[in-house]
């Protein structure tokens, strides 16, 4: 299928996402037979069109929830519910979270966007991204006067804070650099116990783990603050991420407030307001989710939800990811297309090349 054609199989469905919409009346739009269109949109955007549909239009359900005043049921049945209990167990299937209880607290959660088949990564949102942080740390500054640590999901982004002029004078910047949905880890975090663990899955040394994750975090290690700022994006990469530094700072007992500003690095962009995290309970939720590898019985932000349940089915044979590797082995340029076709799961190079490399000897 040539680019034109998924363009506008893509465009269609999003103008009818509110219609009885099928894959065969899409199939016959552009042309093709149902069966030849459900296996190429599935090749092109590695998930079924229906999948995709779903997620799309809970998304959307769930800004009318956040923005309009509809009625929950009117909501439903605009997006193809039979009822307010359907769409209601959808919502909260994919989200965590009730629609009704989403609309009283407007918590983060990771958004499905319209597919677009040439890139993923499109810088033309950077002077929105950089208005709103500056705003957001603004706001930040206004509300708490005092030292402030912020700690980026990366050097990536703190490179990017730095080349565009978006560090405060009067606070501290680190980057966390791990990749904590990768191998295993110990109960006790940063500790000796847990690098050996950590160093072992990142198939690196000693030396230069304590040179990349613990030297950038020593101001955390060693200095008070009263406010702590993380800057994580909506992807799971970034909330195991997010969640190991919350129980990092519920076990060393840290007692003043922490900020969550979710950077959305995928598409270049971010939301304009900072959430208080209660940090009490992060510790049992790390503990379960990335040492046991269960689910939780507390509860997390929706954001923090939809990854942990990514995060705990990705390398099983049902997750989408592995599904693309093994019927693409040896394709050229595989690494690429896992990373245009799965951002919301944040892997990196090196993360796709190991699955590949694991598959390849089976």
């Amino acid at each position: 299928m040539m680019q034109s054609e998924i363009k506008k199989a893509v465009s269609y469905i999003e103008e009818n996402l509110t219609s009885d919409l099928s894959l065969n009346d899409v199939a016959r739009y552009c042309n093709y037979s149902p069966y030849y269109f459900s296996v190429l949109f599935h090749q092109t955007f590695g998930e079924t069109m229906k999948r995709y549909m779903k997620k799309r239009r809970l998304t959307c359900a769930a800004e009318n929830l956040k923005n309009t005043d509809m009625k929950i049921i009117n909501i439903a049945v605009k997006y193809g519910y039979s009822s307010q209990e359907a769409f209601s167990r959808a919502f909260t299937g994919v989200f965590g979270i009730t629609p009704n209880k989403y609309r009283q607290m407007q918590v983060p959660i990771q958004e499905t966007y319209q597919k677009n088949i040439s890139s993923f990564y499109d810088n033309g949102g950077d002077e929105v991204m950089k208005g709103k942080i500056k705003n957001l740390q603004e706001k930040i500054e206004e509300k708490y006067p005092v030292n402030i640590l912020h700690v980026l999901n990366g050097s990536c982004m703190l490179e990017k804070f730095e080349n565009n002029k978006l560090i405060k004078e009067k606070a501290i910047y680190v980057p966390f650099n791990e990749a904590m949905c990768w191998g295993e880890t110990d109960t006790e975090i940063f500790s000796h116990s847990f690098i050996e663990k950590r160093v072992k899955s990142l198939e690196t040394t000693e030396e230069e783990y304590q040179k990349i994750v613990f030297e950038p975090l020593k101001p955390l290690f060693e200095e008070k603050f009263n406010i702590i700022v993380l800057w994580f994006g909506d992807d799971m990469f970034c909330q195991m991420n997010l969640i190991t530094i919350l129980a990092y700072l519920e076990q060393i007992g840290y007692n003043g407030d922490v900020l969550f500003c979710m950077a959305l690095e995928r598409i270049d962009d971010m939301l304009s307001e900072a959430f208080e995290i209660d940090i009490n309970g992060y510790s049992d939720i790390y503990k379960t989710v990335l040492c046991s590898h269960q689910k939780p019985v507390l509860e997390t932000m929706p954001v923090t939800y939809q990854a942990i349940k990514m995060y705990l089915t990705y390398k099983r044979d049902e997750s989408p990811i592995v599904k693309y590797i093994k019927s693409n082995l040896g394709k050229e340029n595989l690494i690429v297309d896992l990373l245009l076709l799965f951002p919301e799961y944040g892997l990196g190079d090196l993360q796709y090349q190991m699955m590949i490399d694991e598959y390849n000897r089976l």
